[in-house]
Parts: structure tokens; C-alpha cells; sequence
């Protein structure tokens, strides 16, 4: 019986040698998830609320993903006041497709008014748990300013 099993066994070895592909040759090419910052405006109407243009890329998966942008800007003239906030968009909200995509994003802040000029730090990030690496992100130095005028 022994000998049998270790006969088998070296069949199974040689046989797995022998195949020239692998399952990693098989699998379909992957797209990497990018994505970056394209710019930052207030809102007219709001001024606590920015709005950040975002462009990403990522491979089609059944895992959800997470879209979580931040925006921090400090007051020239008072370096105590901080406006600060952060979004999360809804996984539903990213599409995936391995085309390139835009979304904008609102940030509305949590303690102060954004205001016109001073540069602001905008953080982007975009997980899969499922890809390789986990997540893509982007930061930027932008001047937030208000839009133009149509």
C-alpha cells in the first residue's frame, strides 16, 4: 500500500512538472488602482463646504471599495483656526471598470469656513482589501479658491 501511495505521488509530481502554465499564466492581466487629486474649488453658496475633483482608476472586483477624502486648511492669520473635514463615498458611488473614471466629492468642514486663497492639504485614498498593494492615495498642496463665475 505504501509503495502505491509513493508511486502515485510521484506520478502527480511529474505530471505537475510537466504542465507548462500556471494559474498565475491563466489569470486575466489586472488593472492597477490609481487615483489622483484634480482640483479643489469652494462652494459659492456654501463656504464651509469644498469640492474636490477626483480621478481614479481600479480593476472590477466583488469586494466593496472605500473613497475617503480629507481637506485641511490653516488660517494665515490665525495658525489656531483650522477648518478640517472629511468624506466617505458610498462603495455603491465607485465604480470600478478598469476605465478611467471622475467623481467629485464634497468636504464639508467641521470647525471653520474655508477661505479663498490659503493653500489647503487634500488627501485622497481608495482601498480594495482585494488588490495588490490594498490601496492607491493622493495628496496635494492645492489653493482653494472659489469657482469661476459662469
Amino acid at each position: 500500500m505504501p509503495v502505491r501511495l509513493l508511486a502515485a505521488t510521484a506520478a502527480l509530481l511529474a505530471l505537475t512538472a510537466a504542465a507548462p502554465a500556471t494559474a498565475a499564466d491563466d489569470a486575466p492581466a489586472t488593472t492597477t488602482t490609481t487615483i489622483s487629486i484634480t482640483g479643489a474649488v469652494i462652494d459659492p453658496k456654501v463656504p464651509s463646504r469644498a469640492r474636490v475633483t477626483l480621478a481614479y482608476t481600479c480593476a472590477p472586483t466583488d469586494r466593496p471599495r472605500s473613497l475617503n477624502t480629507s481637506v485641511e486648511q490653516t488660517d494665515p492669520d490665525d495658525p489656531a483656526t483650522i477648518a478640517f473635514g472629511s468624506t466617505r463615498t458610498s462603495p455603491t458611488l465607485v465604480a470600478c471598470d478598469g476605465t478611467p473614471q471622475t467623481q467629485t466629492v464634497t468636504v464639508q468642514s467641521k470647525t471653520s469656513n474655508w477661505l479663498p486663497g490659503p493653500d489647503a492639504v487634500v488627501i485622497t485614498t481608495l482601498t480594495d482589501l482585494g488588490a495588490t498593494p490594498p490601496a492607491a492615495a493622493d495628496a496635494r498642496s492645492i489653493p482653494l479658491d472659489l469657482p469661476p463665475v459662469p
